[in-house]
């Protein structure tokens, strides 16, 4: 969110970044090039200002890389309408973090090397934990259940952000005819297929 960059203005006068538009430009730029491309001099080419501007906006490189990973984050969060019952919960908990880690592949970055410290982050986290220890599951139970549910999506969207959506047309007609996927390289079915496989051994537990 906006208010967690440090504006840095004159009294009386406004900053001559837009915050709104800064943040953007840093999102499309970590997207196309990775984290460590948003810098103060390429949001400076971006933005039409010197790169003092971007920094006196941002208060820091470190300070814009988390206001940019918590906007996209809280947006994500707020979006979501949540339906009852564990099964919707985890369902839309894995749908959800597809396709925000698929449209800003910068959040998924940041995540390999820290947990999300973003607005909204920890109480999903312990909405889906919730969930399955209210349909039975013990604490350990669920606290694991909600990691083989988060490990899977984040580890199908790094594959398949990593690979490409044409793996498959990109290797030799020997390599392919060998692969497993030869006939099953639908990445949509994929991921349906495995979560409803997680979701299968889920319910099993909580029946056990």
């Amino acid at each position: 969110m906006v208010s967690q960059l440090p504006i840095r203005a004159r009294a009386g006068r406004k900053p001559s970044v837009d915050i709104d538009r800064l943040l953007a430009e840093a999102a499309d730029l970590a997207d196309d090039s990775g984290l460590d491309a948003v810098t103060f001099r390429a949001l400076s080419e971006r933005l039409g200002v010197s790169p003092m501007a971007v920094h006196r906006a941002s208060g820091g490189i470190d300070a814009l890389r988390h206001a940019l990973i918590a906007t996209l984050v809280e947006e994500a969060v707020a979006r979501v309408s949540w339906p009852e019952g564990w099964r919707g919960v985890v369902t839309m908990f894995a749908y959800s973090l597809r396709d925000l880690l698929l449209r800003h592949p910068l959040v998924l970055e940041a995540h390999r090397m820290a947990a999300l410290d973003a607005p909204g982050a920890d109480d999903v986290a312990h909405r889906v934990v919730d969930a399955l220890a209210s349909a039975g599951l013990t604490s350990e139970q669920a606290a694991y259940g909600y990691a083989a549910v988060h490990d899977f999506v984040t580890g199908h969207v790094a594959i398949r952000l990593g690979r490409g959506e044409i793996e498959l047309l990109q290797i030799s007609a020997s390599r392919r005819d060998a692969s497993v996927f030869a006939e099953h390289h639908d990445y949509d079915r994929r991921f349906e297929t495995g979560l409803q496989i997680l979701l299968a051994g889920l319910e099993r537990a909580v029946e056990a």
